[in-house]
C-alpha cells in the first residue's frame, strides 16, 4: 500500500549515536513520501551512521523514531526490511557463489512440491533485472563472475523487490557509468510516484540537484540544514558542509611532463582486452574510460599482475624497458601500486 505524496512515513528526533566518543547528535527530521531527501556532507559527518540506525543495522544511543505513525525501533536489518525499509549500501551484501537469481530472491524464493521451481526463479530474476538494465545478463550467472559495477546493479534491483515504503541509496552512482546512471534515476522517479521515501546520500552535487527536492546537511554528527534544495546553489551547499567558506581555489602550479615511465604494448587476454597499446609520462594523469564490461578492471589487472596475459608486454623506467610482473608482488617490487574497484573484498585482509 502506498503512501500519500508528501505524507510523512518515517520522523527522527533527537536521534544520536555515541561509540567511543559521539559520532552523531540530536538529529530531527523528517522522510516523507514520494520525496527525494538528499543526505550529504564531509567524510565522517555521520551520513552512514544515520542511515544504519534508520535501516536497523545500529541501535540508537539516544533519541526516537516513529513509521509510519508508530514507534519504530528496528532490532537488525531483516527486521527493518520486513517494515519496508531498506538500504542499498557501499558494501555490497550479496553471495559471490549464488547466481543473480538465487541473491535477487534468495528470502523468498518460488517452490513448487518442497522444491525450488528454477524455471518460476528465472523468470521473477529476469524480470527485476530488466528494471535496471541487466536485461543481457543471465540470471543463472554466478554474481562473483560479474564486474563489480554490475554487482552494484544486482543489489539495487535486489531492494526494489516487493513493498518498500523507505529506500537509502548511499553512494549508488560510484561504481556506475552514465549508462546505469540514467537507469537508476528513472528508476527513482517511478518510486516517487508510488510515494516511496527515498534518502540519497552522496557527494556529487550536480547529481543532488538533479534528482532531489529536498536536502539535509549533516556536518560533523549535527544536522545544519534541512530545506528544498533550490534554495541553495553548489558553493552554498559546500560552505554548508566545511562550516567556512573556501574562498579561492588553490594554485598548484604547472605541471611538468616528463619522459615515458610506462609502456604497454599490445596487451591481450581472451576477449575481454584485445592488442592495447599506451604509454604513461612522468607527471601525467592518465585517464582510462569505457562502459561497465568495456575491459577496465581486466587492463589493470593485467599490468599489475593479478592476471596472466595471453601476450603483449609491459615496460617500465626511463627509457621504458620489458619487464616481467606475473604476480602482483612482482608489481609491488617493481614499485607499482593498485587500488581496487572493490575495496572490500580485493583491497582488505579482514579478520
Amino acid at each position: 500500500m502506498s503512501v500519500p505524496a508528501n505524507e510523512t512515513v518515517l520522523a527522527v528526533s533527537g536521534l544520536g549515536k555515541t561509540y567511543a566518543q559521539p559520532v552523531l547528535g540530536d538529529v530531527t527530521l523528517e522522510l516523507r513520501g514520494g520525496e527525494v531527501l538528499a543526505l550529504t556532507g564531509e567524510n565522517g559527518a555521520g551520513k552512514s551512521t544515520l542511515s544504519k540506525l534508520i535501516s536497523g543495522l545500529e541501535i540508537p544511543t539516544t533519541g526516537q523514531m516513529l513509521y509510519r505513525g508508530q514507534p519504530y525501533s528496528p532490532g537488525n536489518r531483516a527486521e527493518a526490511e520486513r517494515l519496508g525499509v531498506r538500504m542499498v549500501m557501499q558494501e555490497l551484501n550479496l553471495l559471490p557463489t549464488l547466481t543473480v537469481a538465487e541473491n535477487l530472491f534468495l528470502d523468498n524464493l518460488p517452490s513448487r512440491f518442497g522444491w525450488v521451481s528454477q524455471k518460476r526463479l528465472r523468470q521473477l530474476a529476469s524480470a527485476a533485472m530488466a528494471q535496471v538494465g541487466l536485461d543481457a545478463i543471465d540470471p543463472d550467472t554466478l554474481v562473483g563472475e560479474l564486474g563489480i559495477g554490475h554487482q552494484q546493479m544486482v543489489e539495487i534491483a535486489r531492494n526494489l523487490i516487493g513493498d518498500c515504503h523507505v529506500l537509502i541509496f548511499d553512494e549508488p552512482t560510484a561504481m556506475l557509468t552514465a549508462r546505469e546512471v540514467e537507469l537508476l534515476f528513472t528508476q527513482i522517479e517511478r518510486l516517487r510516484q508510488r510515494g516511496v521515501a527515498i534518502v540519497y546520500i552522496s557527494h556529487r552535487l550536480e547529481e543532488l540537484q538533479r534528482v532531489a527536492q529536498r536536502i539535509a546537511v549533516l556536518r560533523d554528527g549535527k544536522l545544519v540544514c534541512a530545506e528544498p534544495i533550490q534554495r541553495y546553489n553548489s558553493e552554498q551547499l559546500v560552505n554548508l558542509m566545511v562550516g567556512r567558506e573556501l574562498g579561492e581555489h588553490i594554485d598548484l602550479g604547472q605541471r611538468s611532463i616528463g619522459a615515458p615511465l610506462l609502456k604497454v604494448d599490445k596487451l591481450c587476454r581472451g576477449d575481454k582486452v584485445r592488442e592495447v597499446s599506451f604509454e604513461v609520462r612522468a607527471g601525467e594523469i592518465f585517464g582510462i574510460s569505457g562502459l561497465i564490461g568495456a575491459g577496465r578492471t581486466e587492463l589493470l589487472r593485467l599490468i599489475y599482475g593479478a592476471d596472466r596475459a595471453d601476450s603483449g608486454q609491459v615496460a617500465l623506467g626511463q627509457p621504458p624497458v620489458p619487464v616481467t610482473i606475473d604476480s602482483p608482488k612482482a608489481a609491488v617490487k617493481a614499485g607499482i601500486a593498485l587500488i581496487t574497484e572493490d575495496r572490500k573484498g580485493e583491497g582488505l585482509l579482514l579478520s
